[in-house]
């Protein structure tokens, strides 16, 4: 077994197996096994390299989701609309590293944050 395809492999018998990291949820109309994890605009400002923060006046909420990507079925683009167990937000960005897509989303909203 190659390099490859013990890295395929391992997506899904550590990092997306239900008895480890994976918990099923609906993606896009699609029950996949993924793993989800998020924080709010405080969070994401503090991690993000200097100038590029939420503007002025935003909020949101910001998931990342890591996924199989021949269970999505689909590589999401770049501003389109994703839904995330029924909440809509948006594509930030998606990258494919061997089979694993990586979804960064952001749902965002006018007004002060927890409103």
């Amino acid at each position: 077994m190659g390099f490859k395809e013990m890295v395929a492999a391992d997506i899904s018998a550590v990092f997306l197996n239900p008895s480890e990291f994976g918990e099923i949820h609906k993606l896009d109309g699609n029950e996949c096994v993924c793993v989800i994890y998020g924080d709010s605009t405080t969070a994401r400002n503090a991690a993000l390299p200097e100038g590029r923060v939420t503007p002025t006046g935003l909020h949101g909420d910001f998931v990342t989701v890591c996924v199989k990507a021949s269970d999505l079925g689909r590589e999401p683009k770049q501003g389109t609309n994703f839904t995330v167990d029924g909440k809509r937000y948006t594509v930030d960005s998606c990258t494919n590293d061997m089979g694993m897509l990586t979804i960064v989303l952001g749902a965002y909203r006018m007004g002060a944050p927890g409103r």
